[in-house]
Parts: C-alpha cells; structure tokens; sequence
C-alpha cells in the first residue's frame, strides 16, 4: 500500500520538477525577450531622435547658404561697385558650392546604401588625385594648420574607382578640419613591402575621439557631429560604404587631445609609372560672362531652348544673350514643332516638362532631324537618367545646377 502511494508521490514530485524547469525556462525566455525588445526600444528611441536631430541640422545646413544665396544676390543687384559686386560673387558661388556639397552627399548616400550606385574602376593616377584634392583645400585650411600629403617616390596607377576615393579623402579631410584647431592633417597612400595591398590614410592633430563613440562614428544618424551640430553626420558613413564597395576595409584609432588616423586599406591592383613627376594642376577660371553683341543678330545660330520653368529659362537666355538667337519651347510639343517651323541650330533639351517630356520629344525630332544636337540639361543627374537621355538621342547631358562656362563650351563644341 505505502509503496504504490511513494511510486505515486514520486511521479508527481517528477512532473512537477519539469514544471518546474518547463516554467523556469519559459521564464528565461521571456526574460530574454523581454531584455529584447527593451533594446530594440531602446536602439528605435535613439533612431528617431537621431532622425529628427538629423532632420534639424539638414532643414539648419540647407537654410544657411540659401540665406546667403538669396540676400547676396539681392544685395548684388543694388551694387555699383564692380569690387563689391565680384566680392558678393563669390560668396554666393562658395554658397552654391556648400549647398550641391550637401544634397549631392543626401542623394549618394541612399543610392550606396540601396545598391543604386555602381563603382566604375578605371586605372588612376594617385600622385595626381592627391595633388588636386590639396588644391581643393588649398584655401579652407587656416594658417594654423598644415595640410601635408605623404605620397611615394613612384606613382601608383590604381584600378579603381577615383571619384569615390577622392570623395573619401575629401569627406575625411573635411571632418578633420572640424575637429583640428592647430597642427597638422596629414593624408596619402602607400603600398605594402609585398605589393598586396595599398593603404590610404588621413590623420590629423586634432582633439580626437572619445573611446565610446569609436563603434558609432561610422553609423548613419549618430554622429556626434550632428548632436553637437558641427555637421550632418553623413561623411564618415558614406565613406565607410564606397571603401567596402570598393573591396577595402576602412578604421580608426584615436587618442583623446592627440589626434584621429582614419586608415583605409584595399588590395593593391595596380602599377607603378617611374618617378614622381607630374606637374601641379592648371586652373583657369572664367569670370567674364558677356560676349560682344554681334553686329548682324541675323547671322548669330539658333538655339531653341525646351524650358517650362520661367526662373530657368531667364537664366539660359542671360547667359546665351549676344551670343546666339534663342527661341523658347515651354513643353516637348511646342519643342518638336518649333524644331519643324524654326530649324534651330541646336537644342537644350529640359527633360521633365508638361504635356510632352523632354525624352519623347527627343525621340520624334531626332526622326525628323537626326543631325541637329540635342544638349540635355536637366535636373535628373543619376547615372541611369544620364543613359536614358543618351539613349533617346541627346548628344551631351548636363546637370542642373549647371556651370555657365561648361554651358559655354559644350554649346560652342557642337555650333
């Protein structure tokens, strides 16, 4: 009797021991999930106020040159003084600069981020990419501080994309700028005793970086930068992307009121063309925008200009003035027949307009007129837009904001 009754007590003692562990261990998970979704809460609260921190520095960085564009160019048109007046020029045009800079940098980021944009590797000349990025900041580093490029004896000519890595160096130099007060910022290359890899470096004499925040410097949204609002915190991010696109691996060390080295290292694919010899870059800039009149107006070519915003169209025509005849398309309708009644010399083409965009009317006039250039100028810049308008029978593709010397000789290369 006694000995059925324990087999009994100990079954039961048996179930409830894996109760026991079954409950302690539903108890661990939820713990754990609950750990979980503290941390994804947690790393979502932080998100969002980086976004909206982020939003904030854009809506503070996009305001301020604007505001100068906008006053200067006023200012400007009330001016007698030539000296002012080229002085306000170049407010206004570093303005400009600052502001492309910026939205050029937004729109990269998320098309590396979503794969959109592709790396196009080409041989490159080192020597030369450092020489012209030292001219970049030729005038934005102050006095006391020392921009130095170490660079070998021999160039390198190296397999990759160069724009990107120019844009790497700029985007660190940059950074390096905002945090270095006195001293120094070194940047270069050089390439392993084995010939296997090639490392890239920027390093600066700067008040370096917290021990903490080394993990997030490459994070999109939590730069310390945009917390403190000395920047957008998108350089370090978009640089550490192109690196890994490119096949190379992108770090940091750091010491606190010593300094930061951003150090980025890529397999080397590349050769070496002799001595370090190449020149320094010529730089020619253009500041006188107004020809002659032509003594005959009917003599001067024709260009027809397929434009619906008013602002743009006064721009091209200022530019163009005394120079050739313009006539005015407001949509690809009016352009294909204009085309058809008037017989331009040339045509800039807009791409996005009303009732016919500017690739279908690119399309029908090409089929009437297969010789007449067709420059397009617009505001769709990618690469995949650039193609299309090719594709459709533009000859050339310019961006907007467009440069008015690149106007200039890209009109005058075709008429």
């Amino acid at each position: 009797m006694y000995q059925d009754e324990i087999k009994t007590l100990k079954c039961k003692l048996s179930e409830a021991q894996e109760l026991l562990a079954k409950t302690a261990k539903e108890r661990d998970m939820a713990l754990q999930q609950l750990k979980d979704y503290e941390e994804k809460i947690r790393k979502a609260e932080k998100a969002s106020r980086m976004k909206s921190l982020f939003l904030a520095n854009m809506s503070h960085e996009i305001r301020t040159p604007l505001n100068a564009i906008e006053g200067f160019s006023r200012v400007m048109a009330e001016t007698d003084s030539p000296e002012e007046r080229m002085k306000m020029l170049e407010i206004v045009e570093s303005n400009n600069n600052r502001l492309l800079s910026l939205i050029n940098e937004i729109l990269d980021l998320s098309r590396v981020e979503s794969g959109e944009i592709q790396m196009k590797k080409a041989p490159a000349n080192l020597t030369e990419m450092c020489a012209n990025i030292k001219q970049i900041f030729k005038f934005r580093c102050p006095e006391s501080i020392k921009l130095v490029a170490e660079i070998p004896q021999k160039t390198v000519m190296l397999n990759t994309d160069i724009n990107r890595i120019t844009q790497v160096f700029c985007n660190l130099i940059s950074n390096a700028l905002k945090h270095t007060i006195t001293g120094s910022i070194t940047f270069g290359y050089k390439v392993s005793d084995d010939e296997k890899l090639i490392t890239m470096k920027v390093a600066d004499t700067g008040s370096g970086i917290d021990p903490k925040d080394i993990d997030s410097i490459f994070q999109t949204y939590v730069s310390k930068d945009a917390e403190q609002q000395n920047g957008y915190g998108l350089g370090l991010p978009l640089s550490k992307i192109i690196v890994e696109k490119l096949g190379g691996h992108i770090s940091v060390s750091s010491e606190l009121g010593v300094g930061s080295t951003f150090t980025f290292t890529f397999p080397f694919d590349g050769t070496y063309v002799g001595n370090n010899t190449s020149s320094k870059p010529c730089f020619t800039i253009s500041r006188t925008l107004r020809a002659k009149p032509e003594v005959d107006i009917s003599q001067m070519k024709l260009i027809l200009v397929a434009e619906d915003e008013e602002c743009n169209y006064e721009l091209i025509q200022s530019v163009l003035n005394n120079r050739y005849r313009v006539l005015r398309a407001r949509n690809g309708i009016e352009a294909v027949t204009l085309n058809e009644e008037e017989h331009p010399d040339m045509i800039l083409m807009d791409i996005r307009m009303p009732e016919m965009n500017g690739l279908d009317a690119t399309r029908i006039i090409k089929e009437v007129t297969p010789s007449i250039p067709i420059l397009a100028l617009s505001a769709y810049a990618f690469e995949d837009s650039i193609q299309e308008a090719r594709d459709a029978g533009c000859n050339e593709f310019i961006s907007k904001p467009f440069k008015v010397e690149h106007l200039i000789e890209t009109i005058e290369k075709f008429i």
